[in-house]
């Protein structure tokens, strides 16, 4: 929490830098009508971005640890073993649930997995861990990705295994 607070700060001291308006003393002494304010406005044109600046500090700085292709590469292995172990006698057994983040927002993947194999406990462990990672990385990387939500898919038990009756639970590599 106190991270975000420093970080929030730190952008809102570096989009207030660099901001000085070219106007006179005798300028700043008399009234402007308010049509004449918002012309005025409407010709300046708008602050540069400060993604730059935040872009240069230092992440470790922060407290933010950095993330490796590896570890994204081991917690994806990771859920690829959930998703193979999927044996099922029901279709109540059969689950999916968020895992990843995308730069854009939502889930990069909807992990399925079975509960006659895994817990809901291992399963949310392994998929907030991974999201947690892919967040990171994505930041400090500068990712960027389609903006397209993926949609929950369903799951059914066919011939004892859980699968999904989508295809948008493709992992990105």
């Amino acid at each position: 929490m106190q991270k975000a607070i420093i970080l929030t700060a730190v952008l809102l001291v570096l989009s207030g830098c660099g901001q000085t308006d070219n106007v006179s003393n005798a300028e700043q002494q008399k009234p402007q009508s308010a049509t004449k304010v918002s012309s005025k406005v409407e010709d300046k044109p708008a602050p540069a971005p400060r993604v730059t600046e935040l872009a240069k500090i230092n992440q470790t700085e922060l407290g933010l640890e950095t993330v490796s292709q590896e570890k994204l590469n081991s917690l994806r292995a990771k859920v690829t073993l959930i998703e193979q172990a999927n044996e099922c006698d029901s279709n109540a057994q059969c689950k999916v649930i968020a895992a990843g983040n995308r730069p854009c927002g939502g889930p990069s993947h909807y992990m399925l997995y079975s509960t006659k194999i895994t817990s809901d406990e291992k399963a949310k462990s392994v998929a907030d861990e991974l999201t947690k990672y892919e967040s990171l990385h994505n930041a400090q990387t500068g990712m960027q990705s389609i903006c397209a939500m993926l949609t929950k898919p369903t799951t059914q038990c066919i011939n004892n295994k859980c699968v999904t009756l989508s295809d948008s639970t493709y992992i990105a590599q």
